[in-house]
């Protein structure tokens, strides 16, 4: 119980401590939905998509592929190296709905882009069999320590708020062990109470965590939701030395999950992989693109609109009239907008002007307004990396093409400065799949490896997860390694036409022409150059279904029309 009290206030205070940035993220999100705030007098409201523009380029600027790669910190490590990397190929390729680690981690980037923050769970199980996943965590449903810094690893406590669970999820975890039988019937009990929520808590307290009220109680949304569910948190804690984990409802204080993180993850390091767009060693709560572009952005909506607004005044002005030269108010006013209309004046015997019966309230001009948005369009992109080039303008006659080329360098080697953070998380995040391996995967596991005809299936086993010394992790940017790959590519392709062809290996000649040259991958190059079997990938194909079942235990059928190959 002290723990939870604990938790709980660790909560309370994470709470408070994002709520002016979350306040501020909210702006950020409704201007990137055109959602703009109606202004007093002012007649238009258009959300021109600048904000969103900035956005999205940016997006697309950092959505560049990584490549990982685990290597060998001992050349005797090769071989199992290479299992772990054909282990790491079919997760990260995996499109299960508990994967698909493409569409996850780029929504991560867009997240980090808009909040300045990016935040991954990837939690590893073996029950019933060995499963991952990975999963993206809003900002506003985690918690931290305020003051912990930059790295997750070095703060006190962490953890997730908003996890649903319904009544039958509680009970069918309770029946499988994994929840106390004991507290969950306290918590199905005591949620609701009133009298005891009060013993629980302040007002104050009772008010802060309204949020974790439990879904589908009031009758008002019970028919919505069919049964209860209850908002919980998890929570790692450090404890005299040691980090415990608790799973609990807020609300009523009631724990249904606690024991040492240790014996949950052996690694004893956080589930959860993060990165700041913008680096600050004292604060985990940094600035993003969001907070570079939103004020300006607002005031480029504000002036067009106020331009709009100032156009239709000067086509639809207010003016004053005398009544007594124009008795009929209403011809008068449709002859504003009517062709052709006649409107009786009384001018006195021809003694008074019509024009003096009528004034007009001049409406000043507003210009400069479209260089304005331009120029500050102009410096947001310079200054953000989201330059018009980018978003898809069209370069400036008077911009010469070697201004226009350094512009583009510097915004990718900025583009490439602020993707670092991003591929210190894949990193992290490929350290935490090694452990997930060693603490849940099976005796053994298939996978695919490059062999000499392509990639075949084979398989991993516990004993190949003990290497000499630990396994490095590499990461790069398909990108650069693209670049790289060119540069490499034109200096090799010369290198191999003087050489001459009868001093060297011919099959390791064909390999580097096929690689240098016609950019192929290595399982294409292996079939390639694969003489013997390559005519006959149906029966390869058979064969890799039934290695692949031996592998799983299953029992394997003689194929009638199997071959040498």
């Amino acid at each position: 119980e002290k723990a939870v009290d604990m938790a709980t206030n660790q909560v309370m205070a994470c709470s408070d401590f994002k709520d002016p940035r979350m306040k501020t993220i909210n702006k950020f999100y409704q201007l990137y939905d055109g959602k703009v705030p109606k202004k007093l007098r002012q007649l238009f409201n258009v959300p021109i998509p600048v904000f969103a523009g900035m956005i999205d380029t940016l997006n697309a600027q950092y959505d560049t592929g990584l490549f990982l790669e685990f290597m060998p910190g001992d050349p005797a490590d090769y071989f199992k190296t290479e299992k772990i990397n054909g282990a790491w190929r079919v997760e990260s390729m995996n499109t299960a709905q508990n994967s698909k680690w493409d569409s996850k981690l780029r929504m991560a980037r867009r997240d980090a882009i808009m909040t300045g923050r990016a935040i991954v769970e990837y939690n590893v199980t073996s029950d019933p069999d060995y499963n991952s996943e990975l999963m993206n965590i809003l900002l506003k449903d985690f918690t931290f320590q305020p003051r912990g810094g930059l790295y997750l690893e070095n703060h006190l406590f962490a953890g997730t708020e908003d996890i649903e669970k319904t009544q039958s999820d509680l009970v069918a975890g309770a029946e499988a062990g994994i929840y106390d039988k004991k507290q969950v019937l306290q918590l199905i009990r005591y949620t609701g109470n009133n009298e005891y929520l009060d013993e629980k808590h302040t007002q104050d307290q009772r008010t802060k965590l309204q949020r974790f009220s439990p879904l589908g109680l009031s009758p008002d949304s019970h028919n919505y939701v069919g049964q209860p569910v209850y908002k919980l948190c998890q929570h790692i804690m450090e404890l005299d030395g040691q980090r415990w984990y608790v799973l609990f409802d807020p609300m009523t204080k009631v724990w249904i999950r606690f024991e040492k993180w240790s014996e949950i993850d052996e690694s004893d390091l956080f589930p959860w992989g993060t990165f700041a767009t913008h680096e600050d060693a004292e604060n985990f709560l940094s600035k993003s693109y969001g907070d570079d572009i939103y004020t300006a952005s607002d005031a480029i909506v504000a002036m067009f609109n106020q331009e709009l607004t100032n156009r239709e005044k000067k086509n639809f002005g207010a003016r004053a009239f005398d009544k007594d030269m124009f008795p009929d108010a209403r011809a008068l006013d449709e002859a504003m907008h009517r062709p052709d209309a006649l409107v009786p004046a009384d001018t006195k015997n021809g003694t008074r002007k019509i024009s003096e019966g009528l004034y007009e309230f001049k409406v000043g001009d507003l210009g400069g307004t479209v260089n304005l948005i331009d120029w500050i369009t102009g410096s947001l992109g310079r200054n953000t990396g989201a330059t018009d080039l980018a978003m898809g303008g069209v370069q400036s006659v008077s911009k010469k093409a070697s201004v226009t080329f350094a512009e583009q360098k510097s915004v990718s080697k900025r583009i490439g400065w602020g993707a670092q953070p991003y591929q210190d998380m894949i990193a992290d995040l490929g350290s935490k799949f090694i452990w997930g391996l060693k603490n849940h995967m099976p005796a053994k596991m298939a996978i695919q490896v490059l062999g000499e005809s392509g990639y075949d299936w084979d398989e991993i086993t516990r004993m190949d997860l003990t290497t000499k010394k630990d396994i490095n992790v590499l990461i790069s940017s398909s990108d650069e390694q693209q670049s790289d790959n060119e540069m490499k590519a034109e200096r090799r392709a010369k290198a191999l036409g003087m050489i001459d062809p009868n001093t060297v290996n011919s099959q390791w000649r064909n390999e580097q022409i096929l690689k240098t040259v016609g950019e192929f991958e290595d399982d294409e190059i292996a079939q390639a150059q694969d003489m013997k079997t390559y005519h006959d990938r149906k029966s390869l194909s058979k064969a890799s279904e039934k290695i692949q079942d031996i592998i799983e235990g299953k029992k394997v059928e003689l194929w009638g029309g199997a071959t040498v190959a």
